[in-house]
């Protein structure tokens, strides 16, 4: 049997190829482009490395280790994709104290050699493409509240008093036109009523009268604003809302994506739905957080044989630290992907208005001297338990199967 072990970056990756006794049969670089890959087969199979007594391996790090990845096993070689925590600690404990690409490869083979490894899951296709999907609507969302901050910063300077105006809601869209077209409350006190009137006219949904925008005019005059900097902060003010609808316009094809994959054509039948459409049955949950939780945790949630390796994988568990007299505070781990912590939290809110058994959870959290974010967790926590479940099953929720009665 031969190992090989793949140290894969940017433009080249670092191969070692190990007999069985630990000894090295070869060592070379491949480049990440078309003739490399093929060449690296060609290589494999001059060494007397054929697929039926070669074990390859590399580590999930960053998006490089995806094409060679699928090039191998498209060829049909037996890939394992590792995970970096444990061949760190692998490394650790063959006291490879220099890092480099040639022993970040012998260190792959290595694990390889003592079949103590364990393998990353690798998304299939439609998982792979919900996970673009929610991850790049997580950092859309993330970077349009950002900017969103910003304009209110901005507001509190160049109009401070707009919040008792008819634009108290920045990011509408008749609001948004205006602030584009008259971005302080200078250029707003200059306004004449009919030009508000007629750029709002033309917006579907506006309801702004006369009346309110004259005294939106009537509260810039009067405005404290001095003017520093007018024409600087006015073209930052237009720049931010541009920004602003543009990542709200693709948050929303995202999210039409995201609704298509979950929404087959014969979805209200029932009978042919998408794998994971039982966890809509929980109340408070909606395909967002379905799309989280199935880009994650797939749509069988067999990755995760318990509920607890699922809890450990997000992050949602204490980080304990107690040493002689020394005890601090326990803090939530907030170890794995950021996105579905977020999407699951936001469920668990939603949860207190929709779902009376998860209420109850919450205030009997309360009572038990948790703070209120705590008691969030704890729900989100339950809920990530619950959706695991019924992915297993593919049962409708349910929660006398859930919840025991006092």
């Amino acid at each position: 049997m031969y190992y090989l072990g793949i140290d894969v970056s940017k433009t080249s990756s670092r191969c070692i190829v190990l007999r069985d006794d630990g000894s090295k049969l070869k060592s070379f670089s491949v480049h990440n482009d078309h003739e490399s890959y093929h060449e690296l087969t060609d290589r494999l199979t001059a060494l007397g490395c054929e697929q039926s007594n070669l074990l390859i391996g590399m580590e999930a790090t960053g998006p490089f280790w995806e094409n060679l990845y699928t090039f191998l096993t498209n060829k049909k070689f037996q890939v394992i994709l590792l995970n970096p925590y444990h061949t760190s600690k692998f490394r650790e404990a063959l006291a490879k104290k220099a890092k480099t690409d040639d022993i970040d490869a012998l260190v792959v083979a290595q694990l390889l050699r003592t079949g103590e490894y364990v393998q990353s899951q690798v998304a299939d296709e439609d998982i792979q493409t919900l996970r673009e999907l929610v991850s790049t609507r997580y950092e859309f969302v993330k970077q349009r509240k950002n900017y969103q901050r910003k304009v209110y910063s901005l507001l509190a300077v160049v109009f401070p008093e707009f919040a008792n105006t008819a634009i108290k809601n920045p990011f509408s869209l008749a609001s948004s036109a205006i602030l584009k077209r008259f971005p302080t409350a200078l250029h707003l006190a200059q306004a004449k009523p009919k030009q508000i009137e007629k750029l709002v006219r033309s917006i579907q949904g506006n309801n702004f009268n006369i009346n309110e925008i004259e005294q939106l005019i009537t509260t810039a005059t009067k405005s404290i604003y001095q003017g520093r900097v007018r024409e600087a902060r006015a073209t930052t003010m237009r720049m931010l809302l541009e920004h602003i609808e543009l990542f709200t316009n693709s948050i929303e094809e995202l999210e039409m994506n995201i609704h298509q994959i979950l929404s087959p054509p014969s979805y209200t039948t029932g009978s042919d739905s998408f794998t994971g459409s039982n966890l809509l049955t929980i109340p408070g949950v909606g395909e967002k957080t379905v799309a989280a939780v199935l880009s994650y945790l797939g749509n069988s949630g067999q990755s995760f044989e318990t509920s607890t390796k699922a809890v450990g994988y997000i992050g949602f568990f204490p980080r304990i630290f107690e040493s002689g007299q020394t005890k601090r505070e326990n803090r939530i781990c907030k170890r794995g992907p950021k996105l579905l912590r977020a999407a699951l939290y936001m469920a668990a809110v939603a949860s207190l208005k929709h779902n009376k058994e998860l209420q109850t959870l919450y205030h009997r959290k309360l009572s038990q001297g948790k703070t209120e974010k705590q008691a969030l967790i704890c729900v989100a926590k339950k809920l990530l338990q619950i959706m695991l479940a019924m992915l297993k099953s593919g049962e409708p929720y349910n929660p006398a199967l859930v919840f025991v009665p006092n």
